[in-house]
């Protein structure tokens, strides 16, 4: 068990809540520019998160890589 952030409770190593904390934890980490080609996809045929989850997914990120730097902002 680890405390999640995102959750604001332990949950466990193996859970879809802490896969999700991690994915946000590496995004949020990553300088902009490296972030959005990694959601948006980049020119050379890279794919991103976009192009492989859909719009509705990448935007969801994008919130939830905000509410994690505004959570982590506060303590």
């Amino acid at each position: 068990m680890k405390f999640s952030i995102l959750a604001g409770r332990e949950v466990s190593t193996w859970s879809e809540e802490w896969k999700h904390e991690c994915e946000i934890r590496y995004l949020a980490g990553m300088k902009l520019g490296e972030r959005n080609e990694a959601l948006d996809g980049v020119k050379d045929g890279l794919r991103g998160i976009k192009s492989i989850r859909e719009d509705a997914a990448a935007a969801h990120l994008r919130a939830e890589i905000d509410r994690y730097a505004a959570l982590t902002a506060k303590g």
